[in-house]
């Protein structure tokens, strides 16, 4: 049975997992928390996301390409070489990671490795299916974030500009709910793309609050680097409608690394432009990347000299309205752990 919803205009966030204080761990001998890009292009051109706007890609020169599998088994043969487990893995970035033919495989491989704790996905679900649905819930998958782009087709051709059946996706997120299982699956929207005078928010809680085990409304926020999001909340206010926490320190470099899809490791999710590349995992171990010069430098370079310092981090929004861990508190502790 799906949750229970208060149909209020509110954020809500689900507490998926137990969170530890971060601060409390550091420093790692290994990442914790990592995102892998099974494919970096997308069937939709949501506005508010750089993949969307082909134009801006190729003038990126970023390539567009699904993972190759024998790359992500390299991934997960590095991963098994950790002193501690990886919390998560997840697996999505810049694209629709769906898309990747081996997705599932990718999925199950992933699932079998004793170091990885959780694998989740966050996705369009566009491909979901009957058959697609079987496969993917006996892959073991722990959890399936999906982004709904809006409550009507025509909402998707607006905002995610495409052709959508929206009807035949409600039950097919229907059926993945019904054959679920231990999977948690959590279902999400932006504010900026519901009409609240004709209770679109009603309307999105009441249709899939009962074949979700969460769900939550969230703002569109200027999240990208040097990527300008039309439409999105004003700064001082977050991704669920709280009063933005600036941040001295991005918690990121501490526990995370990224992979995109050709194997360019980057130091956090939003890193679309590969202006912040560490290293790249088709020639190098992962732990030699998490202890490598180039992300040494940038945890430097913010303890010494801040956010501002960089570029991109400079016009980073990710750090302020979307992330949890704060670790402004511990920049002194951290200076006598990192700087050298």
């Amino acid at each position: 049975m799906g949750i229970e919803m208060d149909r209020r205009k509110i954020f809500m966030l689900p507490k998926a997992y137990p969170r530890e204080q971060l601060g409390d761990l550091l420093p790692l001998p290994n990442p914790i928390s990592m995102q892998v890009d099974p494919a970096s292009l997308c069937n939709f051109k949501c506005s508010f996301c750089p993949t969307g706007d082909p134009k801006l890609i190729k003038q990126s020169g970023r390539a567009q390409v699904f993972m190759k599998f024998e790359l992500f088994e390299k991934i997960v043969a590095d991963i098994a070489t950790f002193e501690r487990p990886l919390k998560v893995l997840k697996l999505f970035k810049d694209g629709e990671p769906m898309l990747n033919p081996r997705f599932v495989d990718m999925v199950a491989l992933a699932k079998r490795e004793p170091k990885i704790e959780r694998v989740e996905t966050t996705s369009n679900g566009s491909k979901l299916s009957s058959d697609f649905n079987e496969k993917l819930v006996a892959s073991g998958i722990d959890r399936v974030v999906l982004s709904i782009e809006g409550v009507t087709a025509e909402r998707y051709l607006s905002f995610a500009r495409v052709r959508f059946d929206y009807d035949a996706f409600v039950e097919n997120v229907r059926h993945l709910f019904s054959i679920r299982g231990d999977m948690k699956l959590h279902v999400k929207t932006v504010a900026q793309n519901l009409d609240y005078a004709l209770g679109e928010d009603r309307q999105f809680f009441d249709t899939f609050g009962p074949i979700s085990d969460g769900i939550y409304i969230e703002n569109t926020v200027s999240s990208w680097p040097q990527f300008s999001v039309a439409g999105a909340v004003h700064e001082d206010i977050d991704a669920y409608g709280r009063e933005t926490v600036h941040k001295e320190l991005c918690p990121y470099p501490y526990y995370s690394i990224s992979i995109n899809a050709d194997g360019v490791v980057s130091p956090c999710c939003v890193d679309w432009n590969r202006d912040l590349a560490i290293g790249s995992v088709a020639t190098e171990n992962l732990i030699d990347i998490w202890n490598g010069e180039r992300l040494r430098a940038l945890r430097s370079q913010h303890l010494n000299e801040g956010l501002g310092a960089n570029p991109s981090c400079a016009s980073c929004g990710q750090v302020h309205a979307c992330t949890h861990e704060n670790l402004d508190g511990h920049k002194e502790r951290l200076k006598k752990l990192y700087l050298r």
